[in-house]
């Protein structure tokens, strides 16, 4: 009896130095991995975790970042100019700032006119801002529709009325569209490779490598349960 007992104790004893050698293993390894992303968010503005993006596929696909797949567009020329989310491109060059919505865009005097909400951008063939015209510039209020009318002048439709600007876009008269037609930007459907390659440029721009370290900091980045696996390591600890 007194053989049996001394065995079934080692047993016993040897079971709990396996339990607690892998328990301990596996709660360093969660130490470890906070200790490490620990030290890279102290860091953050040293290695601009801020302001890079994640490029990696299958890390936007585990957050579940998808591109929209309905785009609206505009042909310029040889050109289109598209809204993604609140990212504005002419063709693949993303234009600086964000914008809620895309009216319309015309090719006019060697310039791209793009209205954009209640403003509009008056753009170079490479994509550079040469003007953002405001409701403080003249800006009719209410931008539905934007063209060309048969005097070669920019042309709009706001919410009361029709519009006519000077050639400068700086002056804006009253236009009745009774007396003249004018020729009204219509989107079109993009062509696949660039409407692929948008939104494959959209997908590396909205999740910050910060975000990715924070999550896994936390934990959060396993789900619902990677903060509770990360509390028990660290009780376990």
């Amino acid at each position: 009896m007194s053989r049996r007992h001394h065995r079934k104790q080692r047993f016993k004893l040897h079971s709990l130095y396996v339990w607690h050698r892998y328990m301990g293993l596996s709660a360093a390894l969660v130490a470890l991995l906070v200790a490490v992303t620990g030290v890279l968010l102290n860091h953050t503005e040293d290695f601009d975790f801020d302001s890079r993006h994640v490029q990696s596929n299958w890390v936007l696909d585990w957050y579940g970042i998808e591109p929209p797949a309905d785009l609206l567009s505009f042909p310029l020329a040889d050109r289109h100019v598209t809204l993604m989310g609140e990212h504005l491109y002419l063709n693949r060059k993303e234009i600086d700032g964000e914008y809620r919505d895309l009216i319309g865009a015309v090719y006019l005097n060697e310039l791209f006119v793009v209205a954009v909400s209640d403003s509009i951008l008056l753009l170079t063939p490479r994509g550079e801002i040469v003007e953002h015209l405001r409701d403080e510039d003249g800006v009719p209020a209410g931008i539905r529709r934007i063209g060309i009318d048969r005097q070669g002048r920019l042309v709009t439709q706001g919410s009361l009325d029709y519009y006519q600007a000077d050639d400068n876009f700086i002056g804006w008269q009253h236009w009745n569209p009774d007396r003249g037609s004018a020729q009204w930007a219509q989107p079109s459907p993009l062509d696949p490779r660039l409407k692929l390659s948008l939104q494959q440029h959209f997908r590396g721009e909205v999740l910050p490598v910060e975000r990715v370290i924070l999550d896994l900091h936390s934990g959060r980045f396993f789900g619902k349960a990677g903060p509770w696996i990360f509390d028990i390591a660290a009780l376990l600890l």
